[in-house]
């Protein structure tokens, strides 16, 4: 058994225990939250949230083209935009960076 497939088996335990629901272009997802940070930021009339999220999700959860910085993405019922795609071309995984829509 190579390193990847390891990778991906132990992933897929990780999303079966802790997995959080997402949606993106029609397709549902069991997505991995490696970082959850909500800080405020200054804007015209107060304070604003600004969430920041970074998902683990394995490649072969995506059948036809992988996600797009820019577009949006919902994870646990709240709608996201993608701010980064983070692939290595070994690696089973794909991490996405996520804020706020309002971005």
């Amino acid at each position: 058994m190579s390193i990847e497939s390891d990778i991906l088996n132990d992933l897929q335990e990780l999303l079966q225990e802790n997995g959080v629901k997402a949606r993106w272009n029609n397709i549902n997802l069991l997505v991995l939250v490696s970082r959850n940070r909500n800080e405020q930021q200054l804007d015209i009339g107060g304070f604003v949230d600004s969430p920041d999220l970074s998902l683990r999700v394995p490649k072969l959860a995506f059948p036809a083209a992988l996600p797009k910085v820019g577009e949006r993405m919902e994870v646990d019922g709240a709608d996201y935009r993608i701010t980064r795609v983070s692939s290595h071309p070994r690696s089973p995984l794909l991490t996405l960076s996520l804020s706020s829509t309002d971005e």
